[in-house]
Parts: C-alpha cells; sequence; structure tokens
C-alpha cells in the first residue's frame, strides 16, 4: 500500500505579473484571495519498480468565492536557490528524477461553484527501470484567470509528489559550488554565502557551519547555520546565508573563510575555503537594542557591546514607546555640512514618533578609524543628527572624553547618528568681539598720531 501524508493547505498564491498572449495574468496571495483549498496537497510514498498507486485530492472553495474554473497539470519539480518549490514546464523538466511523465490526472479541468469541492485523482505507475532514488513532480492546481481588460487574477497551489523507491540505494551527497562574501562595508556586517548543489539521488535537508580566520589563523567567529526547513532536491542547489558581525575593528588585510555543509546527523558533505579582504578601515555595526521608555520612570537604552547608551530622563514621554537602535548603512548617508567629513561611526535611532519632552543624553563610543580621520585629535570629533523633516544635518555641541573615547551630547529627538570631523561652531564671545575692536580702534588711532606727527616733522 501507498504511504500517503495528507495535508489541508490554503492556497499559498504567489505574486507575479506575468504576459501570457493579450492577457496579463497576477497569480494573488492567499491572504488576498484564500478561497481555493486543497487536501492531500503532499503526496509521499514508498514504491517498487512496476508499481500502480493512487493519490486523491480534494479541490475546493468558499461560499463566499466567486465561481472558477480550475486547471489541473502534471509539472516538473524544479526549486529556488531558497529552496521555494518552482513547477516547471516539460521542456524545462530534464533531470532523470523527475516523475512526472509517470502521473495523470483526473479530471483535468473543472468549474466549481461558491461551496464547491471536487475530487481529484492522480495515477502514478513506477516503470520497472526505475532506477533507484527518489523521484519528484508538482500537481498544478490553478483557478483560469478571472477579471476584465488587460489583467487577470490566478489562484494556484502545487501539490507536491514526493516517491522513493523501495530498498534502492539512497545517495546522500553534494558539492559546494560557489563561497562568496558581501562588500566589506565599514558599519555593515559581512554576509557570506555558500551555494550547495544536490549531487545524489534522493532529497535531504543541510545545515552548515562557517568559520572566519584572521592572517594569522585566529579564528575570530563561528557561525552555525540550521537545519534547512525544506530539503535540497536532487541536482539542484541551495543558497546558505550567514553573517559575520565582528566583535571589533578589523584592521586592513586578508581574511580566511571555511564553510562546512552537512546533513542532520552532522556527517559533512563539503568543505571549502575562501577570502575576503579589508580594504578600508572598518568598524563593525553597532549591535540592534531596544527599550520601553514609559513616561513615570527613567530608561536607559544600550547596545550590547557598549558602545551606544541613550539615557531618557523621568517625563522625557509622554506615552509608551519602544525605542530601538540599529546600524544604518555609511554609503547611504547623506552628504555632511560645509566644513566636516564624515566619520566611520553612524546609526539609526527609531521609535519615537515626535519630540522629547525632556532631553536625552546621548554618549557613543568614537573608533580609532574615527580619531584616525581626525588625525588623532578627539577635539575634532562630533556628533551630528539628520534632521528627515528638514532634510539637513544638525551638528550638536559635543563633548568629547579623550580617556574615555567616548562623545556626548544631548537631543530632544531622535533619527539618523554620525560621529563628524570638524569644530562645531561655538556661542560668540561678546567679550572678544568688543575687546578686539576696540584694540583695532586704538592701533588705528596710533598708526594716524605717528602719520601726522611724521608729516609736520617733515614740514
Amino acid at each position: 500500500m501507498i504511504k500517503l501524508r495528507r495535508r489541508y493547505l490554503t492556497a499559498p498564491l504567489l505574486t507575479a505579473v506575468a504576459a501570457m498572449l493579450s492577457l496579463a495574468l497576477v497569480v494573488v496571495p492567499a491572504s488576498a484571495n484564500p478561497g481555493l483549498r486543497v487536501s492531500g496537497a503532499v503526496c509521499e510514498a514508498d514504491v517498487v519498480p512496476g508499481g500502480s498507486y493512487i493519490h486523491r485530492m480534494t479541490v475546493s472553495i468558499r461560499d463566499t468565492d466567486p465561481a472558477m474554473d480550475i486547471r489541473v497539470d502534471v509539472m516538473g519539480w524544479g526549486q529556488s536557490l531558497q529552496g521555494v518549490a518552482q513547477a516547471l514546464q516539460a521542456s524545462e523538466d530534464t533531470t532523470s528524477y523527475s516523475a512526472r511523465e509517470y502521473i495523470t490526472v483526473e479530471p483535468e479541468s473543472f468549474h466549481l461553484e461558491p461551496g464547491d469541492a471536487q475530487e481529484v485523482v492522480a495515477a502514478i505507475h513506477i516503470p520497472e527501470d526505475v532506477g533507484p532514488g527518489g523521484r519528484y513532480a508538482i500537481i498544478y492546481i490553478r483557478s483560469q484567470p478571472t477579471g476584465e481588460g488587460q489583467v487577470g487574477v490566478v489562484s494556484a497551489i502545487n501539490t507536491l509528489v514526493l516517491l522513493t523507491v523501495k530498498d534502492s540505494q539512497l545517495v546522500r551527497e553534494g558539492k559546494i559550488i560557489e563561497l562568496t562574501t558581501s562588500e566589506v562595508v565599514s558599519g555593515q556586517p559581512v554576509d557570506i554565502l555558500t551555494t550547495f548543489q544536490n549531487t545524489g539521488n534522493h532529497h535531504f535537508k543541510i545545515k552548515g557551519e562557517v568559520t572566519i580566520c584572521n592572517a594569522q589563523g585566529e579564528a575570530l567567529d563561528t557561525i552555525y547555520i540550521p537545519l534547512t526547513p525544506s530539503s535540497v532536491m536532487p541536482t539542484m542547489s541551495r543558497q546558505l546565508k550567514s553573517t559575520f558581525i565582528p566583535q571589533g575593528e578589523l584592521p586592513l588585510g586578508v581574511y580566511s573563510v571555511t564553510s562546512k555543509i552537512m546533513v542532520e546527523d552532522s556527517t559533512i558533505l563539503d568543505e571549502t575555503q575562501s577570502t575576503f579582504e579589508v580594504k578600508k578601515p572598518y568598524i563593525p555595526p553597532p549591535a540592534p537594542a531596544s527599550v520601553t521608555v514609559t513616561p513615570g520612570s527613567p530608561a536607559t537604552l544600550e547596545t550590547g557591546d557598549g558602545r551606544i547608551r541613550i539615557s531618557f530622563p523621568q517625563g522625557s514621554v509622554t506615552g509608551q514607546v519602544e525605542v530601538s537602535v540599529q546600524s544604518y548603512p555609511s554609503e547611504q548617508l547623506p552628504q555632511p555640512p560645509s566644513g566636516f567629513k564624515l566619520g566611520a561611526t553612524c546609526f539609526r535611532v527609531d521609535g519615537l514618533p515626535g519630540l522629547l519632552a525632556k532631553e536625552a543624553t546621548l554618549t557613543i563610543k568614537y573608533s580609532t578609524v574615527d580619531l584616525a580621520q581626525a588625525q588623532g585629535s578627539a577635539s575634532q570629533l562630533t556628533l551630528a543628527r539628520w534632521d528627515e523633516a528638514q532634510s539637513k544635518w544638525s551638528v550638536l555641541k559635543t563633548k568629547a572624553d579623550k580617556e574615555a573615547m567616548t562623545l556626548t551630547t544631548k537631543t530632544n529627538q531622535l533619527s539618523i547618528w554620525a560621529v563628524m570631523v570638524g569644530a562645531p561652531p561655538g556661542p560668540t564671545s561678546w567679550g572678544l568681539v568688543i575687546g578686539g575692536s576696540v584694540a583695532g580702534i586704538m592701533i588705528i588711532g596710533l598708526l594716524v598720531y605717528f602719520l601726522v606727527v611724521r608729516r609736520r616733522a617733515y614740514q
């Protein structure tokens, strides 16, 4: 007997716009049209060469849904790099692991009135010479386009067919076909992408382990990638992403990356190495953090690494708010004001809908990269806030603590922040201005006196 797993699924309706003859089809998401439903949406079975099997599905719509014309097609099973199942046309379904030609469905098309249901029967015939491993197909159930004019709406569900040839040798093998890293940009994490291809004859899930080392071979971090929620199909590839957030500044130089791909029991399928280079001064992004601020008590928002701390006094807000801090892409920062240049540290603070009733105190630890850009003079470092409503920078009065390597300012609003290099304009010293003016008048008077005296002497 065939072993079937029956699941009841609401249509995972993919969003797309495609040209089909002169009609544009929009496959809508489930939230927009949840009416198309299929029971028995997964057929997973152990089969024998020469065997015949039946899989039954029930397609239905709700009472509140419009009438639909339904089409059922048997297609190949493809996968995106993220593991999403994709129905393939016959011309694209070229692997030896396809079960598309083993399956016929009845009926292939039918009409549903609101509240109706229709049984669809899939007859599966396994060839005598099927060979070992797994065989795969998708039964693609979709509504015919509805709507007027040049745009029609389509609801669709993929029914997944996974057949395993009983008592055959199942091979779980694969190879890493690509290992790449994102561009190393100061203030941003480094994304590491491992692309793995299943070269075996059966589907299986994978997990990963990525280790980053410096030029001296010292391990800076090991990142564990959890088991994928879905299997990698034979001949298909899966891309696993890991994110490296350094604990401190990265010196210039070349760093090595080692990536391992394993199955569930930690058996290693493949391992490879690559490198990335830090060509410009780099500081890591601030660790994200958040805090709930209420009117009746003070609160402090501080990142786990202690690099950013915002102290809110009691009464700084008029209602409860959730304030958060996170990294911000330095390349997206607006141009600094005249006389200033951007440092290496930047971040964003969100959650405050308006101005604070009482100013908060913002303290950040500046980096050695910030200091180097100021030619070693901490007094040249200042904090600036981007005012999004006015589209301009506000350079704030900033106190620098050279011993603690911190910059502190007070602010009544939160937004995008950056360390800048350049002395902020200080308050005007009228005593100096007046004193300078008096001194200038006296000097001019003396010059006039000596000119007059010398002129009379010559006369």
